[in-house]
């Protein structure tokens, strides 16, 4: 019998890496521990990594780099069952080496990892208008 897979909600991360509510960081911590051991599997959403990565940065102030590397860390954890894993380190890494927001480096991503082309007004991405 396959393990259930939970998804997890952003206020879980938020908590895990901000620690600002005592009772929060306790059980958030717990889940990522269990996480990193692999005893439970959950599963990121790219909305989810999104909404953290802006709450993070934005909210909070933390320095991009810093939230980068942290949401990395997480999505390496041995109970991370992403799909679409090497997605998001790639979004991560653009943004870390860009100045472009996070959907728009999920796009260049997916062009890059998936062959697939963009159509878009911002110069951020690659057009391709050959239909």
């Amino acid at each position: 019998m396959k393990n259930m897979v939970y998804l997890i909600d952003t206020n879980i991360i938020i908590r895990f890496l901000v620690g600002d509510h005592a009772g929060h960081l306790a059980q958030s911590s717990a889940i990522f521990e269990r996480v990193e051991k692999g005893e439970i599997e959950i599963h990121i959403l790219e909305s989810v990594a999104m909404e953290a990565f802006f709450v993070l940065t934005e909210f909070y102030k933390i320095p991009k780099e810093e939230v980068i590397n942290d949401l990395k860390r997480i999505l390496s954890l041995e109970g991370v069952v992403n799909d679409d894993k090497l997605i998001l380190f790639e979004t991560l890494s653009i943004i870390e080496n860009k100045n472009i927001d996070f959907v728009d480096a999920l796009l260049c991503a997916r062009q890059r990892l998936q062959g697939v082309k963009i159509l878009s007004f911002d110069n951020d991405v690659k057009n391709d208008f050959t239909l």
